[in-house]
């Protein structure tokens, strides 16, 4: 049984303990999908770079009126024109900033819709993290369980030998041993499954949660709803798109305005090379394409995303709603089972003694164990389900700050 011990211990993943926050802290720098959405923050900031860029001019050469045959095979004549000229394209109408601008916004929404999913991220965690504390503690159980349940049986092999018990009450003790040692490799499998997941949110690493005595503070649903819409980054992420819709449709309408090419031009005619210098203007008249497509889009994709600010709203009040009864579900659940943690205790402290006292039965002594065992692992559930349902509250709140 000793031997047992040691193989239960050594097969669970080692690593240090880490808390609620530090874990928050290093889903966001280290987490597989939190790092690729980065790269989706960094092609908004290219695209913002590239917006506020101005059009490359045009360089260019001709050289004409040359003649082929006779003595040079290639020669002048006074007919030849050499000309070098470069033209700049130039946006009228400030597209230039209003492209800039909404390219900011873009930006701005990208990093917000990142935060977004960091925070539904976070909800990921938060059930691994307190998942594997209530594993655990069951496992601990367990194994405190098996260790007591040890002794009694020493106890009643004596027993057993002196003729005071029969062979087969103590052939139902050892199955039940058996019993034991099959609920803590299981419960063992199941935490190490726990840690992986935990750890798969944490980017790699053998973290274990640290365990927490945080009793969860009173919460107001009407509070919870009201910063939640000011601090959620969805609603944020939607109220910036618009914002850049707005001065995409200024861009559009400012195609009404022509643009203009301004060109310098050096030119030298005839054999003798005599240069002249000139200049030219070029428009490009908005006659027949002024984008009008384009700008009904525009204007459809911003009424759609009012509506989607307003469904966001709705759909971010019913999701508190949703979390603050599996909340209070949880804390009256937990109470229920605490209230009966000692009334359990005790029944189980004196089944014991009177089961050595020979005052009970074997099968009466075993299904007090089972129930107690039950319950336990019940109770761990609950009191680890309570504070995991309280987090979360404050996760789907918008606040980023948790105590440990």
């Amino acid at each position: 049984m000793d031997f047992f011990f040691i193989f239960i211990i050594a097969v669970l993943p080692l690593g240090g303990e880490i808390g609620l926050r530090e874990a928050l802290k290093l889903l966001k720098e280290k987490n597989y999908d939190a790092k690729m959405f980065e790269y989706e923050v960094k092609k908004s900031e290219g695209e913002y770079i590239q917006s506020a860029l101005f059009q490359n001019p045009v360089l260019s050469v001709n050289y004409t009126g040359l003649t082929f045959g006779g003595k040079h095979i290639v020669y002048d004549h006074s007919n030849t024109l050499f000309s070098v000229r470069i033209d700049q394209p130039i946006e009228l109408g400030n597209k230039r900033r209003y492209r800039k601008l909404s390219a900011l916004y873009q930006l701005r929404t990208t990093e917000y819709l990142k935060g977004s999913f960091i925070r539904f991220l976070s909800l990921g965690l938060i059930y691994a993290y307190f998942q594997a504390l209530a594993d655990r503690a069951y496992l601990e159980y367990l194994q405190k369980d098996l260790e007591d349940f040890g002794k009694i049986l020493a106890i009643q092999e004596q027993k057993q030998k002196s003729g005071l018990i029969s062979v087969i009450d103590f052939l139902k003790l050892q199955l039940y041993e058996l019993e034991l040692k099959k609920a803590l490799t299981q419960a063992s499998a199941t935490y190490k499954r726990d840690l992986e997941e935990f750890n798969f949110y944490l980017g790699g690493g053998e973290y274990q949660p640290a365990d927490t005595e945080k009793i969860p503070e009173e919460v107001k649903l009407d509070e919870l709803i009201e910063k939640s819409i000011q601090r959620r980054e969805s609603i944020k992420a939607i109220q910036e798109q618009i914002k850049s819709l707005d001065y995409e449709v200024k861009l559009i309408r400012a195609y009404r305005f022509p643009d203009i090419s301004v060109g310098l031009e050096y030119d030298s005619f005839g054999v003798n090379y005599k240069p002249g210098i000139g200049f030219g203007l070029s428009l490009l008249l908005p006659v027949f394409n002024v984008r009008q497509g384009d700008l009904i889009t525009a204007l459809a994709t911003k009424e759609q995303l009012l509506v989607s600010l307003k469904r966001e709203e709705a759909s971010i009040k019913k999701e508190i709603s949703v979390a603050f009864e599996d909340y209070e579900a949880s804390k009256q659940i937990f109470q229920s089972y605490l209230e009966r943690r000692v009334v359990m205790d005790d029944l189980l402290e004196r089944t014991k003694k009177a089961y050595l006292l020979g005052g009970i039965s074997t099968l009466d002594f075993l299904d007090t164990l089972r129930t107690h065992r039950s319950f336990m692992n019940a109770f761990l559930q609950a009191r680890y389900l309570y504070i995991q349902n309280y987090y979360r509250l404050k996760i789907l709140a918008g606040e980023d700050d948790y105590e440990n």
